[in-house]
């Protein structure tokens, strides 16, 4: 964040971004520092100001890996919040960004570091997730395998799928690879829990496979498990007419890490210990 209020209203030391290396010294702050390619603030109070969504995974691409760096851009792009100060993970919020906003941050910054990072997580980066194990459950299925995933192909999250000719009934798929009539919902968490969601899961399953869609179901178990995970992937795979999914041991080894990254990530896991076997 930038702040603007009166230098004796503040504790030292500060940290601040100036926009010319030549300021560094021209300052008797004790710790500037030079951000080469400016960023792009926003005001919150007349005072207060904060990095944009974008210019944020720019900053952090210095200090994440990539699958932190995917983690946080699909929540940034997506409509649910990680939990802050014990809250809990909160959902159906609006999008911070798309990832067209964090495409257009990259513009005349090729020299800056973490740069070729960034371009990877634009390839893999989907907007619309609803919530984090969708996330966990999209990079696990389309990330290539030589990062851990299983290199399908890549579905749309949460759009209209109309089921009548008329075009006035439709449901919110979580996953559906439009061009193959495949769709694969997420049942986990307290979304799905109690009876009357349960018996609506079910009428909307129905009604999909009615209009034409093949329904595959993934819940939490098959992320926790790495058998469970491959008899799914197969299955798709399957549904979406390619060959079999790759079972050596090397392979199987990379996706039981990727996946134990990916659910050890603050929020929406959080307090869950149980690793894929």
């Amino acid at each position: 964040m930038a702040f603007s209020p009166p230098l004796s209203e503040l504790t030292l030391p500060l940290e601040v971004l100036v926009n010319g290396s030549t300021r560094r010294a021209a300052t008797a702050l004790e710790h500037p520092h030079y951000w080469k390619w400016g960023g792009l603030f926003l005001p919150l109070e007349n005072s207060v100001f904060v990095a944009s969504p974008a210019d944020t995974v720019l900053q952090l691409a210095h200090d994440f890996d990539l699958p932190e760096l995917l983690l946080l851009s699909y929540e940034l792009c997506g409509t649910y919040r990680f939990p802050v100060r014990g809250e809990e993970t909160a959902y159906g919020r609006p999008a911070c960004m798309m990832p067209e906003s964090l495409r257009r941050a990259l513009y005349g910054r090729e020299g800056m570091h973490g740069i070729k990072k960034i371009r990877l997580v634009l390839r893999y980066l989907l907007p619309k997730s609803g919530s984090p194990m969708e996330t966990v459950l999209v990079l696990v299925l389309t990330l290539p395998p030589r990062l851990g995933g299983y290199g399908l192909p890549t579905p749309v999250l949460n759009v209209r799928c109309y089921i009548d000719e008329s075009g006035m009934t439709y449901y919110i798929p979580d996953l559906w690879w439009r061009d193959r009539n495949v769709v694969l919902e997420y049942f986990g968490g307290r979304d799905h829990t109690e009876l009357h969601d349960m018996v609506l899961d079910n009428l909307r399953r129905n009604d999909l496979l009615d209009s034409g869609q093949q329904v595959l179901v993934a819940v939490y178990e098959h992320l926790a498990n790495g058998a469970s995970m491959d008899r799914l992937a197969a299955q798709l795979s399957h549904q979406l007419g390619l060959g079999k999914i790759e079972m050596s041991r090397e392979a199987r080894e990379r996706r039981r890490e990727l996946r134990t990254r990916l659910l050890r990530w603050r929020g929406g896991v959080e307090g869950r210990n149980r690793e894929g076997a």
